[in-house]
Order: structure tokens, then C-alpha cells, then sequence
């Protein structure tokens, strides 16, 4: 088989032998890889007929065991950033509490201060004056109106 054209580059024979994976001795090997490290056209010849070669397909996908291990990730990425600053604020918070510094003291009211209750009070009275009125007013309308007379 010959390697080389007359003009020096690669032949069709031995791009094909050396992409279907044929049987070269070691001088042959060395010598191709030798000149596709110098020459330009025949590397991208090679390229081109390596193009068309069938690509080869995993035997399993590693596709799950990534999304696990992402996942894993996150979950340990998670944990050591906001369950340690989750820890601190809670002794912070424990110690202030706990040694009377950060107890809260209402101030005292006074016992006649009116309450919820009877501010709701108020609020129903008013209402209920607000909604007589109205009624009394649709009242004053409707005995003040002519009676309707049907016609055919």
C-alpha cells in the first residue's frame, strides 16, 4: 500500500486504512502521524473523512448518575451555607432571650381604656342608625309613588 502521493501528501488508501482502523505496521503509524502534525490539507482531509465515520454510542447513559450526583450536590451546598447560619442565629437568639436582656415589657395601660369590644359597639350602632335612614327613605318613595297602571 502506498502512503504517499508523488506531490508528497497522504493517499486515499492510507487515510482510509488508518480511519477504518486497518492493520499498520509501526514505521507506517509514525510516519502518518508525523506528517498529519505538519500538513494542513491533509488534516483537514482526514478530518473530513472522519466526519462521515459513524460516531460510537455509550453503552450506558451517564445521564442520571450526574443528575444525582447535582442534586446531591445542591443539597450539601444548601445545608453547609444556611443550616449553619440557621444554627448561629438561633443561640444568638437563645442567649439574648434567655438572659433577660431581650425580654419585651409592655408598658402599662390604663384600666379605663376603651377596647375592641366597644369601639365594635359604636361601629354597629352608627350602622344601624345609617340603615334605618336609608330604609325610611325607600319607604318615603314608595308610598309617594302613583300606582302603576297596566295598559293593553
Amino acid at each position: 500500500m502506498e502512503i504517499f502521493r508523488h506531490d508528497g501528501h497522504l493517499t486515499n488508501e492510507a487515510l482510509a486504512a488508518l480511519t477504518s482502523g486497518a492493520p499498520l505496521d509501526e514505521t507506517a503509524r509514525l510516519e502518518l502521524a508525523e506528517h498529519l502534525a505538519y500538513c494542513d490539507l491533509c488534516l483537514q482531509r482526514y478530518t473530513d473523512v472522519l466526519a462521515l465515520a459513524p460516531l460510537l454510542t455509550a453503552e450506558r447513559s451517564c445521564q442520571e448518575s450526574l443528575w444525582r450526583r447535582i442534586r446531591a450536590r445542591t443539597v450539601r451546598i444548601f445545608t453547609s451555607r444556611y443550616a449553619a447560619a440557621a444554627a448561629g442565629v438561633v443561640l444568638a437568639l437563645t442567649l439574648v432571650w434567655g438572659s433577660g436582656y431581650g425580654s419585651i415589657r409592655l408598658p402599662e395601660l390604663p384600666e379605663d381604656r376603651p377596647t375592641v369590644s366597644d369601639g365594635l359597639r359604636k361601629w354597629n350602632e352608627s350602622l344601624d342608625s345609617a340603615m334605618s335612614g336609608v330604609n325610611e327613605f325607600f319607604d318615603g318613595l314608595s308610598r309617594q309613588a302613583p300606582p302603576a297602571q297596566g295598559g293593553k
